[in-house]
């Protein structure tokens, strides 16, 4: 018997990095399910219960610290995972992202190995 995969909800506004991230998560045996803004993402996390979020920091409209803060307000969210990703070079905001209920934060461009690494820390810590 085959466990069932990890669910992974991808929260960014840029298609391209959407694919490319779904493509080096999926080769890694886990399920993605994408949203293109905060509000899909909130809702998308409420619906389909993910095991961990994946989540943008910088997105027009709702950016990722307001629905990092709005994800751990929730009953229904507030226990999921979330690492947030940024292409923003500013170190205060790896702190900013903490403070909004993060549990770590990767920088863009990605370093695949990181990136695994972080979610599947994160998932073995949730069980």
């Amino acid at each position: 018997m085959t466990l069932p995969k990890k669910k992974i909800l991808f929260i960014e506004d840029e298609p391209d990095q959407i694919l490319m991230i779904r493509l080096r998560l999926e080769k890694n045996d886990f399920m993605v399910v994408s949203a293109e803004d905060g509000l899909e993402g909130i809702k998308k996390a409420k619906e389909e219960k993910p095991d961990l979020i994946l989540l943008d920091v910088i997105m027009p409209g709702m950016n990722g610290l307001e629905v990092c803060r709005k994800l751990r307000s929730d009953p229904l969210t507030k226990k999921i995972p979330v690492i947030t990703t940024t292409a923003a070079g500013i170190d205060d905001l790896e702190h900013e992202c903490l403070a909004a209920g993060a549990d770590a934060c990767v920088r863009k461009p990605y370093d695949s190995v990181d990136l695994i690494s972080k979610v599947t820390s994160l998932l073995q810590q949730s069980k």
